[in-house]
């Protein structure tokens, strides 16, 4: 007789969305485990079941895990929301997920799918940027890396939830981050700056911050925030979201060699 396959399950916080990750498997489990700082033993406000099926028909198999599209297609059929990419298909109903996918996939795209339709009910974008500063006041996005080397040590790259609020614009780390090392323990920081791209700087001449206005920010940061739901609705949600933040925030374009360490507003 086979032996039986333990169900492995950990609870994730995303920016204060608790998921709860099933699987007879344990690749969802390295992944919940990749940033421990983030697992919680709050009651789930989403369930997700995995099951991994090596007869997946979809473009899984003409292509690796690194090269098919994170992008889902979105349908909803009565109160069920399917989910598909090329190699998985999720229904969520309520606070439900079911979710099949082809062996061998790590979970992260799907979860940072997940956990954008669930922010967005929030009122809150998932945003490709770093966040700066020992406090966190500051959000870049769209920065070239050289334009961030004087910031290298209070840097934190990756995927960022990003709400603007009554107090100002809040911004909280995710488990989708460029790194696997252990993350600031000020995961939640009020920011008040947005540094974007602007014209290289000659090399010693003094990287000096210009002043943007919201609609240039807006285009900046509309391409970095995670879309997982491009019906209309979700989109002129985001787009309502991302102007608020645009006018929450003290916009400036970063050179080469801008911002330094001592720029960094502190929150």
């Amino acid at each position: 007789m086979a032996a039986r396959v333990r169900l492995q399950t950990d609870t994730v916080d995303i920016a204060g969305i608790a998921f709860r990750v099933s699987c007879r498997f344990p690749k969802p489990g390295f992944w919940a485990r990749r940033h421990p700082e983030f697992l919680t033993r709050r009651r789930p406000d989403v369930v997700v079941h995995i099951v991994y099926d090596e007869r997946f028909r979809g473009r899984a198999r003409e292509a690796l895990s690194d090269t098919v599209a994170d992008a889902p297609r979105v349908l909803r059929r009565g109160r069920v929301l399917l989910l598909s990419t090329g190699y998985y298909r999720a229904t969520v109903d309520r606070r439900r997920v079911s979710v099949r996918m082809a062996a061998g996939f790590d979970v992260a795209g799907l979860m940072r799918t997940l956990a954008a339709l669930w922010l967005l009910e929030r009122q809150t974008l998932l945003v490709r940027a770093v966040r700066l500063g020992r406090d966190g006041a500051t959000l870049a996005c769209g920065v070239p890396d050289a334009a961030l080397a004087g910031a290298r040590g209070v840097a934190v790259a990756g995927w960022i939830a990003v709400t603007s609020g009554p107090d100002g614009v809040t911004t909280r780390l995710t488990p989708f981050l460029d790194h696997e090392r252990r993350v600031p323990a000020r995961g939640s920081a009020r920011t008040t700056h947005l540094w974007m791209p602007g014209a290289a700087i000659a090399p010693g001449t003094a990287a000096a911050p210009r002043p943007v206005g919201p609609a240039r920010a807006l285009a900046v940061l509309l391409p970095a925030v995670w879309q997982a739901d491009r019906r209309r609705p979700a989109l002129e949600r985001t787009l309502d979201l991302a102007t608020r933040v645009a006018h929450a925030l003290q916009c400036h374009e970063a050179g080469e060699g801008a911002p330094r360490r001592e720029e960094l507003a502190v929150g």
